[in-house]
């Protein structure tokens, strides 16, 4: 079986670091950005992902117009996407689900919660 692409998106470069690593080890391939903008250049560049992970805090494009310009693109919209934020209140959650996301994890975040939202979200993909 061919292993799934994951694009990890957030301005934090130790935890962006971090994150490759996890998900390097669970045996995903991982691709990485600082900023919405870059992460569509490298959506352009690439196949794939099989999945987002981003945070909504950065600079430049932040997570919620990055969600928007993937689900506004035909090929992308069907990319589970989840934001892995310091965000807790009910309207962030509320608005990163009805921009169309997945998952939604706050920071400070376990690995275990993670991988297990990342499982749930790319079964049957």
């Amino acid at each position: 079986m061919e292993k799934q692409h994951i694009l990890v998106v957030d301005d934090h470069e130790p935890l962006l670091a971090g994150l490759q690593d996890l998900l390097e080890t669970e045996g995903y391939v991982v691709l990485t950005a600082t900023d919405g903008a870059r992460a569509l250049q490298v959506m352009e560049e690439t196949v794939g992902p099989d999945l987002i992970v981003s945070d909504i805090m950065m600079p430049g494009m932040d997570g919620y117009t990055f969600l928007r310009r993937v689900r506004a693109c035909l090929e992308w919209m069907s990319i589970p996407f989840i934001f892995l934020t310091t965000r807790v209140e009910e309207e962030d959650v509320l608005k990163a689900k009805n921009l169309g996301a997945e998952g939604y994890i706050t920071k400070p975040f376990t690995p275990q919660e993670l991988l297990a939202t990342i499982r749930a979200c790319l079964k049957g993909v």
